[in-house]
This record gives C-alpha cells, sequence and structure tokens, in this order.
C-alpha cells in the first residue's frame, strides 16, 4: 500500500521529469553540440588541406558570422508569430536536416579549385549552417523548451542533469574526432569519409525531440495575435538588461569559437592525439553538474556563473605558465572550463527572468525575442572569434604548407589558447555581477505580476457580479 501511494505521489509530482522525454530532448542538444566541434575544424581542413590562407579564411568565417547575428531578427518575428498544429517552436527542429547536409558539403570542397571558388563555396555553406538553418532551430529552442516542460525546477533539471548528457555525446565526439583525424583525413577523400561517418548518425539522434517531445505548456504569450516588429524593436531598447546577458554570451563565445585547440596540440605539443585524450578527463567537471539543482536553489544564475569566472581565469593562467607539462594543462583546463556549464545550462533562467522583466514592465513576455539579444552577440562573438583564429595566426607567420611554424606562430598559438580567452573571461565576470544585481530584484518583479494578475480578476468578477444583480 505504502509502495502504491509513494508511486501516485512521484507520478502526480509537478517537478517530476519522464526519462525518455529528457533523453529524447537532450539527443538534439547533442546533435548540435557535435557540430560545433566538427566545425571547430574548419579552420585546419581549410589551411592544411585546402591550402587557403588562414587570414582569408577567418576574415570569411567572421564576416559570414555577423552576417549570421542579424538574420536572428528575421527568425525572432517567424518564430513569435508562428501558430501551427506542431506548435510554436517544434516545427523549426525539421532544420536540423539543412544543418547536416551543409556541414558534409562544405567539407566536399576540392584542392583543386581555384582559391575564389574555394572562398565562395566555405562561406556560403557555412552560411547557410549558421545563418539560415541553426539560427532558426536556436531561436526556437526557448520556447520549445518552456512549452515542452513549463516549470522553474523542471527546467532547472532538463538543463543541468541535461548538461551531463550533452557533454557526455560531445565528450563521445570530441575525444574520438582528433583520434579519427590523424588516421583518416590525410586527404580530401578521407575528409570527406569522416565527416559522413559523423553526420548521419548525429542527425539521426538530433530528431528524437522532433519526434517524441510535443509542446504541452501554455503561456501567457500563446495568442494568434500578431506581435507588430514595432513593439519587437521597442522592447528590446526598453530592456537594457537583455543586452547586458547579450554581452556576456558575445565574450562567452569569442572564447569558445576561436577553436584553437587542434593547433595547440599538433604544433606545441607536437601530437594531435593528445587532444582527445585531454578532452577524457573533462569528464570529472561532469560531477559539478549533478549539484547545480541545489546550487540553484541556494544562488542566483549570474552569481554561480560569476564563481565559474573566477575559477577559469585561474584555470588560463596556469595553461600558460604550464609550458609542456601535461599535468598542469589538464589541472588549469579543468579549471579554465568550469565557466562553461552555468553559461551554456542555465543561460534560461536568466531569459526566464528577462521575460518577467517584460512582464513586469507591460509588454508581451517575448521567449523568443528575449532570446534574440542573447543569440546575436553570440553569433558576433563566434564570428569575432573565428576570424581572431585566423587573422592573428595569419599576422604571427602561420603558414599550413609548412611542416613546421616559426616561433611567433607558436607563441600566437600559446597565447589564443590561454592568456587571450582568460581577458575574455574578466569582461564575463563583469557582466555576471550587472546580471546579478538585476536577478535580485526579479523576486518582487514576480510578486508585483502575481498581485496585478489577482486584482485584475477581482475586477472583472466584481463586474460580472454587477451586471447580475
Amino acid at each position: 500500500m505504502t509502495e502504491k501511494i509513494l508511486k501516485e505521489k512521484k507520478t502526480n509530482n509537478p517537478d517530476r521529469l519522464p526519462v525518455g522525454k529528457f533523453f529524447a530532448w537532450k539527443a538534439r542538444d547533442v546533435s548540435v553540440a557535435a557540430i560545433n566541434i566538427v566545425f571547430g575544424f574548419l579552420m585546419i581542413f581549410c589551411t592544411d588541406t585546402l591550402g587557403m590562407p588562414a587570414a582569408l579564411v577567418g576574415t570569411l568565417l567572421m564576416a559570414s558570422k555577423i552576417f549570421d547575428g542579424f538574420t536572428d531578427l528575421f527568425a525572432a518575428y517567424v518564430i513569435e508569430n508562428t501558430h501551427t498544429r506542431l506548435g510554436k517552436a517544434r516545427p523549426y527542429e525539421f532544420c536540423l536536416i539543412g544543418v547536416w547536409i551543409c556541414t558534409f558539403l562544405i567539407f566536399c570542397a576540392s584542392p583543386e579549385w581555384s582559391l575564389i571558388a574555394k572562398s565562395i563555396w566555405v562561406c556560403s555553406m557555412y552560411t547557410l549552417v549558421f545563418s539560415i538553418f541553426t539560427t532558426l532551430v536556436g531561436a526556437a529552442n526557448t520556447p520549445y523548451m518552456i512549452r515542452a516542460f513549463g516549470r522553474r525546477q523542471v527546467l532547472v533539471k532538463v538543463s543541468s542533469y541535461g548538461g551531463i548528457v550533452t557533454m557526455v555525446g560531445a565528450m563521445a565526439v570530441s575525444v574520438s574526432f582528433p583520434m579519427v583525424m590523424a588516421k583518416m583525413a590525410t586527404s580530401p577523400a578521407g575528409w570527406r569519409q569522416m565527416i559522413a561517418l559523423y553526420s548521419i548518425p548525429l542527425l539521426l539522434i538530433g530528431l528524437l525531440r522532433l519526434i517524441f517531445v510535443k509542446e504541452v505548456v501554455e503561456t501567457d504569450s500563446d495568442t494568434t495575435e500578431k506581435i507588430p516588429v514595432k513593439q519587437i524593436l521597442k522592447m528590446l531598447v526598453s530592456n537594457r538588461y537583455i543586452w547586458v546577458f547579450a554581452g556576456m554570451m558575445g565574450f562567452f563565445n569569442v572564447i569558445t569559437n576561436m577553436n584553437v585547440a587542434v593547433y595547440f596540440f599538433r604544433y606545441y605539443i607536437g601530437n594531435l592525439s593528445l587532444m582527445g585524450v585531454f578532452q577524457i578527463f573533462s569528464i570529472v567537471m561532469l560531477l559539478g553538474m549533478f549539484f547545480m539543482p541545489q546550487l540553484t536553489k541556494r544562488f542566483s544564475t549570474p552569481t554561480i556563473i560569476g564563481g565559474g569566472a573566477i575559477l577559469s581565469v585561474i584555470g588560463y593562467a596556469i595553461v600558460f605558465l604550464a609550458g609542456t607539462n601535461l599535468v598542469l594543462l589538464a589541472v588549469g583546463g579543468l579549471l579554465a572550463g568550469l565557466v562553461t556549464f552555468p553559461v551554456s545550462y542555465l543561460q534560461i533562467l536568466i531569459i526566464m527572468d528577462l521575460c518577467t522583466f517584460n512582464e513586469w514592465k507591460g509588454v508581451p513576455r517575448m521567449e523568443v525575442t528575449v532570446s534574440l539579444g542573447g543569440n546575436l552577440f553570440s553569433k558576433i562573438g563566434q564570428g569575432v572569434g573565428a576570424g581572431l583564429l585566423g587573422i592573428l595566426l595569419g599576422a604571427a607567420g602561420y603558414d599550413g604548407a609548412a611542416a613546421t611554424q616559426p616561433d611567433s606562430a607558436i607563441l600566437m598559438i600559446r597565447m589564443l589558447y590561454s592568456l587571450i580567452p582568460g581577458v575574455g573571461i574578466l569582461l564575463i565576470l563583469l557582466f555576471a555581477r550587472v546580471l546579478g544585481n538585476f536577478s535580485k530584484r526579479v523576486p518582487q518583479m514576480a510578486k508585483d505580476i502575481e498581485e496585478r494578475k489577482k486584482a485584475a480578476n477581482a475586477a472583472v468578477a466584481e463586474f460580472e457580479n454587477s451586471r447580475k444583480a
């Protein structure tokens, strides 16, 4: 009898997270995380296999990413005003098919093509992947997640425990990819075969969310009335905290998209396969994700991000001082990565607080548009990160056709792997402090909103009673 009661309580628990739904949801995150890992090797494919100048590749990727950021404006407007039988955001999961097809095609470029042809092909495929398909998938993520799970504590579980699933899946790709690359990617044909080997299963895995996770929660913003562009722009101007959040996401993506690790292990450490081995050490950080739901009950998300940022700065300093000492590089790398988890997996909680601010100000919550600021600066940050890598390597004398690199290029690779991202983390810490002060006001805002709703409902009830009388 006791077991039956406990089972009923568990089933009726509003904060319960169904296991099957959870893994189906996170499957797409694993697929998208793998996309970013694969594109982390695009620069070296272009410089060392296609023979393109590093500065040119960096400039092309940066230009594409900056354009990519502004396509989010279009994506936000389209998704805010989407109402289909599948839901508001779920239909855009089909874009994942385009993401993986174009990912395969970009690595089909041939070194026999002219430099102009290679440049056009790489830039156009890269733009399709990130400016069109990934933009729509990313913009739809927050409203889809809110409508799939609803309650804040469930969202915390999905984000924190889900971060473990995403990291394990991403780790499988990041550990295996350099090892497979060392064996297969010795020719253009080898690159194509390797990308196909990853693309097909990761696409099928990514589609599990679309197939099995429905939008089941209605929100206050679910209305068939269109939200005009003017109102979206007005909200973006009035909610200044969106741009603080956007700045934090921008610098975070500059750091994470320089993708210098492959150069660091190939030319400074002298063993590319060790890059995959080092990824295994990051499994230690998974333990921290188990404590994230408890941490979010005691500390605000910006506070958690700030703590991770401080440890991350220390980690990057250790990495620079470590030289070729693998033990110190591993320790420094672990500390440096600690800021990644709260920024990547808890940002939805900041977005929800920003939506609460909108509602408190008397405008629609607009989850997609609130996400827009972060997405816009994330894309620009990704472009700047990719551009910096190519431009700074080129300026330091890097030559993809050379077996060895000059000392100036090696020093630049070391700085890009340690000191430069460390400076970016300090800026993230400043943005997190501003958001921390904002988060202290959110509970009172939510209370004010609830009191307004009660007053409005009471006024309606009084009016109805007066009509009946």
